[in-house]
């Protein structure tokens, strides 16, 4: 089923891997720091974490968040 584009905050749903939240964590990206993870949207429509939502309101695809640890980072088209 395709999705719709409506994104609801995960704190709407149960994580079944609490050490996955990535709120309240630093980003990092190709070019340094990129801010905070404020939130991770859920696509209802499929019952997944889809994006995460940075402190400054930009919001990243999920197929380029990788998580090292507690590190959250952002990789590129070439690193997938």
């Amino acid at each position: 089923m395709p999705s719709t584009g409506h994104y609801e905050p995960v704190s709407d749903y149960y994580l079944q891997d609490e050490s996955q939240d990535l709120r309240g964590r630093t980003v990092t990206g190709p070019d340094g720091d990129l801010g905070t993870v404020k939130d991770m949207l859920v696509d209802p429509d499929i019952q997944k974490v889809a994006m995460i939502e940075l402190s400054d309101g930009r919001r990243i695809p999920i197929k380029y968040v990788r998580l090292h640890g507690s590190q959250v980072r952002i990789v590129t088209e070439n690193q997938r």
